[in-house]
């Protein structure tokens, strides 16, 4: 390939536009985590709305193989699921077209040492303050919700906490407020359950005098209190509900009575099982306590008159499920029995490595800024590529290649290949450490990629995103029935997994995995094609902000769950809150952004050298 040819230089004002909307978006999204429930965001919210699942959409996904929960947060569909399901790869695709364009109009060395600049230098300086910054504030904002939801008695939302605390005075305030009692969080837990699974026998007794429901069906696994008295081996627990009346012959999904969680004898697998359930919940479970209490809980059990009357007709089964329990176990030391010697010992160190790795990417050294460091990997290999090109003599791809929809002939089974490594979420996974995850970085080197090879041709400013409504329309059905299979998964990760059972769990993933993909890149061409139709012309207020708007992203994290933290305990709409925090995060940047960044050599650090215009006399 020969050297590229110094091309004419052209402003591409809807392009500049699309790469500010991808990270302001991400402000967005950052804004709305805290009332969404997800256990990884510091701050929660005591305001986090969930919406119950219509009977119709259960039976129209039964049709199909779904498996959907019995409610859904409004906020993660659209900001967790419609959003952060294209978001950053559109984000790589307008990068790897200016990095193509710079490449064509400077050469490579000049466009390398543009990048570091831009990127490495920023993410090294202003970056590292405004990491540690957000470490500050996520403490800071974390006390203040804590101390707040102290202050704000008889906030609904603080049952499920006061119950997993032992807080019977919270429980008290909740109740008295008109919360349910038996209300299910978005686990499906109930506050008898919370309390019963974290031993909270204060707690435990006052919902019992309270009359919860005893024997109400929590989770995926429909265990009953009991089951969960049962699962942590505490005996009081366990006469205490049988006293109040708990059902000793209740079963879960598993077909298992609260015998059968302590019928087996103790064993590996079943350790395995305390183990994970403790890393889901962040709760080290005491082993020699558990295996020493099982034995007398089993003999309560066992004398109940209830479950004499049908030991003699009890089915072994639970006892033949029970070495199912661990997610996989028996099926894992299957495989790895089936292993020749030799290969046994590699395994371990394959296993090793890979997880080494997958940790290292997973620590939170560049927390919210992780995309630059991915960006300038991609942009190394994208010069080593060239490099490789250029030496080889490559022909240029051919412009059908980015042409829709014969691009996606290519484009589908390669980010498919990367989407299914992928767990987290509807879209792209989080991988924030210093050591870069392979599969992520294939995944966003493949937009970038698309990215650059779209720059200098006819047919990407011609052609590509020309219908976009049509993308838009298509990409509906597709982010529906994608969401739809991505919630079936993850039930059935509860439901399916912990019998062994892995056909259901990959099917679904597969068929979410495909779907993500294609709404990814229908919606990427959907937003070429609207922003080059209604943005391609100059427009000053647009031009601030897509200057603006790298700044606004870098420094928001802290000030947002510092606002996150204040607002948490306040007893209105999360709508409003969520609102509240945005607009005084951006902005309180935006007046910083005028009258101390952007005219300063931070502000040169970012977009370049700015000058001030000259006011109006």
């Amino acid at each position: 390939m020969e050297s590229p040819p110094i091309l004419e230089k052209k402003r591409y004002h809807d392009l500049d536009a699309l790469r500010a909307t991808a990270m302001l978006l991400g402000i967005l999204l950052h804004g709305v985590i805290s009332f969404m429930g997800e256990k990884y965001w510091p701050i929660q919210d005591t305001q986090s709305p969930y919406w119950e699942v219509p009977a119709e959409i259960h039976e129209a996904g039964a049709v199909i193989g779904m498996e959907l929960p019995e409610e859904f947060s409004p906020y993660k569909f659209v900001f967790m699921q419609a959003i952060h399901g294209f978001r950053m790869p559109l984000f790589f695709v307008v990068s790897g077209f200016f990095a193509a364009m710079l490449w064509r109009q400077r050469g490579m060395k000049e466009m390398l040492k543009h990048r570091a600049k831009r990127i490495l230098l920023p993410l090294f300086t202003l970056g590292a303050v405004m990491i540690i910054a957000t470490w500050i504030a996520m403490i800071t904002g974390g006390l203040l919700a804590n101390m707040g939801g102290k202050a704000n008695k008889g906030s609904p939302s603080d049952l499920w906490s006061s119950a997993e605390q032992g807080d019977v005075e919270g429980i008290y305030r909740a109740l008295k407020s008109g919360t349910d009692i038996n209300a299910k969080n978005k686990e499906g837990q109930s506050a008898l359950s919370l309390a019963v699974f974290w031993r909270q026998k204060d707690a435990v007794k006052a919902l019992l005098e309270k009359e919860a429901d005893i024997n109400s069906s929590n989770g995926s696994d429909q265990n009953t209190p009991l089951h969960m008295a049962t699962f942590v081996a505490d005996a009081e627990l366990v006469e205490l509900l049988l006293e109040y009346g708990a059902n000793p012959l209740a079963k879960n999904t598993r077909n298992e009575t609260p015998l059968a969680v302590v019928r087996g004898e103790w064993s590996s697998e079943l350790e395995g099982v305390y183990k994970f359930i403790g890393g889901l919940t962040k709760r080290e479970f005491d082993m020699e306590r558990i295996k020493r209490e099982r034995l007398r809980v089993r003999d309560i059990l066992v004398n109940d008159q209830r479950v004499i009357r049908q030991e003699d007709t009890a089915s072994t089964e639970p006892e033949r499920n029970e070495k199912k329990e661990f997610p996989g176990g028996e099926q894992f030391r299957q495989y790895y029995e089936d292993l020749p010697n030799w290969a046994k010992p590699i395994s371990w160190i394959i296993g090793g490595v890979i997880g080494a790795i997958w940790a290292g990417s997973m620590v939170p050294a560049f927390h919210h800024l992780w995309f630059l460091f991915y960006l300038m990997i991609i942009i190394l290999l994208f010069a080593l590529v060239m490099w490789i090109a250029k030496k080889w003599k490559f022909r240029a791809w051919a412009d059908w290649t980015i042409k829709m929809p014969l691009c996606l002939l290519w484009l589908f089974p390669l980010t498919f290949i990367a989407q299914v490594t992928m767990w987290q979420s509807f879209g792209p996974d989080t991988h924030t450490g210093p050591i870069p995850w392979p599969p992520k970085v294939l995944y966003y080197a493949i937009f970038f990629g698309f990215g650059a090879l779209c720059h200098g041709r006819d047919v990407f400013e011609e052609r590509l995103g020309k219908y976009w409504w049509l993308s838009f329309l298509i990409a509906v059905p597709v982010l529906l029935v994608g969401v739809g299979f991505l919630e079936t998964r993850n039930v059935q990760l509860g439901t399916q997994l912990s019998q062994g059972n892995f056909k259901p769990i990959v099917i679904s993933h597969l068929i979410a995995s495909a779907c993500i993909v294609l709404y990814c890149w229908l919606v990427i061409f959907g937003f070429i094609g609207v922003f080059r139709q209604f943005f391609s012309g100059e427009n000053k207020t647009i031009r601030y902000l897509s200057d603006s708007s790298y700044w606004l992203y870098v420094a928001h994290m802290p000030l947002m769950m510092f606002l996150q933290g204040l607002v948490a305990p306040w007893a209105m709409s999360s709508l409003v809150k969520f609102l509240l925090v945005c607009g005084v995060t951006v902005g309180l940047l935006l007046l910083m952004y005028e009258y101390v960044i952007r005219y300063t050599f931070v502000g040169t650090m970012l977009n370049g050298k700015r000058t001030r215009e000259p006011t109006a006399s």
